[in-house]
């Protein structure tokens, strides 16, 4: 075995150094920026905003878009956070009001469509275009996050993951009501909640094999 005078002197000649990353909510705005970025490119080329900003006049819509929009920004920004060692678990509670609105504000859309259309029973596979719509928006941004958090995803991969899925699933809602605005049923309600939950779960199974992958 070498000396360890000579290791270290080894060591000290050829080790690179390291790069630091950048602070936290830099790299969150970053993160943010590119999902952003890509979503205001789908919605330039097949969104609809107009009928979005004209849905804006009723509060519960209005409510469900900016709860939906908030959470999904919190829950991104927090998976940042906690994904760096010693970071405050508070940060977990960050998507929580946006979470609050988004559910509040569908609830009382469902409430609102109940009381003026009726309640017509249908399939759950109604509003099946919307959750194939939210999961093939949301699975794309849920991977680029974890490729953008895997270097140190293993310290808290499985809080990490859920709240990255979470965000990405919060955005592709997002993203649904910029493409095709539409009063929200409690079927649809249930079925954004349902695919944003499933993507959510994906992302921490996902989150889990990182942390036991050797």
């Amino acid at each position: 075995m070498r000396d360890t005078d000579e290791l270290i002197e080894t060591l000290a000649q050829d080790a690179k150094p390291v790069t630091p990353l950048a602070p936290p909510l830099m790299r969150a705005g970053l993160l943010l920026a590119g999902l952003l970025a890509a979503m205001g490119a789908l919605v330039a080329f097949g969104g609809h905003v107009e009928e979005t900003i004209a849905h804006l006049s009723r509060a519960p819509f209005a409510l469900e878009l900016i709860g939906a929009l908030a959470a999904g920004v919190g829950a991104v920004v927090a998976a940042v956070m906690l994904s760096i060692p010693g970071r405050a678990r508070a940060w977990l509670n960050l998507p929580v009001p946006g979470l609050v609105l988004w559910l509040a504000g569908g609830g009382l859309e469902c409430y609102r469509q109940v009381e003026e259309l009726g309640y017509v029973p249908t399939s759950m596979f109604a509003s099946q275009d919307c959750f194939v719509f939210i999961m093939a928006a949301g699975l794309p941004s849920a991977a680029a996050a974890y490729v953008f958090l895997r270097r140190h995803l293993s310290i808290d991969a499985v809080r990490v993951m859920a709240l990255a899925g979470l965000g990405a699933a919060l955005l592709a809602a997002v993203l649904l009501q910029l493409v095709h605005a539409h009063g929200t049923n409690p079927v649809d309600f249930v079925t954004h909640v349902v695919a944003v939950t499933l993507l959510m779960l994906f992302a921490m199974a996902v989150g889990r094999f990182d942390f036991r992958r050797p």
